[in-house]
């Protein structure tokens, strides 16, 4: 009996996303030609372009998905270190069970992205900026060490809990970050 093909929308997406990393793990993101990504992935050249204009948007889609863009919009975040805390441990548990797709990302030259993708997450999604900082450095401060930690802890086998790490993370920070610190 053969294995039936994916007929939502959701499903394409998902093998696109698997064909890519599949393609990722040994060739740069420039070099995959939509060609042999598409028969990686097991979908119509049509069903990628119904979906995707680029292999960049692959990557916006998955991290979105990840990162519960389109789940229900939740409170936003009160930036005190516990509050703080609470939702960078859930990053690092959603990321800690993608460990070896976020790593193949950075050992694939795309560090950059993985940076700009949380630099820009609430500028892309039409989200009201959930930081009450008004200096433009510290955006690109907490974003750069949150992916950089992040990577550094999947990289090296993610033996802190992450809400340990987390409330560690969130320590580092300098109390101009937190309205509880004013």
């Amino acid at each position: 009996m053969s294995e039936a093909l994916p007929t939502t929308k959701q499903s394409v997406k998902d093998q696109i996303v698997t064909g890519l990393f599949k393609e990722l793990e040994s060739r740069p993101l420039s070099e995959i030609p939509v060609a042999s990504l598409i028969k990686t992935a097991g979908v119509a050249r049509a069903s990628y372009y119904r979906n995707f204009s680029s292999k960049e948007d692959i990557l916006n889609y998955y991290l979105d998905q990840l990162l519960g863009k389109d789940q229900e919009p939740s409170i936003p975040t009160v930036w005190t270190r516990g509050e703080a805390a609470a939702k960078i441990a859930d990053i690092f548990n959603v990321l800690a069970r993608e460990k070896s797709r976020f790593i193949l990302l950075f050992q694939s030259g795309l560090a950059s992205y993985a940076f700009d993708y949380f630099d820009t997450f609430s500028n892309r999604n039409g989200i009201d900026s959930p930081f009450p900082w008004k200096d433009e450095y510290k955006l690109p401060f907490y974003s750069g060490a949150l992916t950089s930690v992040l990577y550094h802890w999947l990289q090296t086998g993610a033996k802190q809990p992450a809400k340990e790490l987390a409330e560690h993370f969130v320590n580092l920070l300098p109390d101009t970050f937190f309205i509880d610190e004013k």
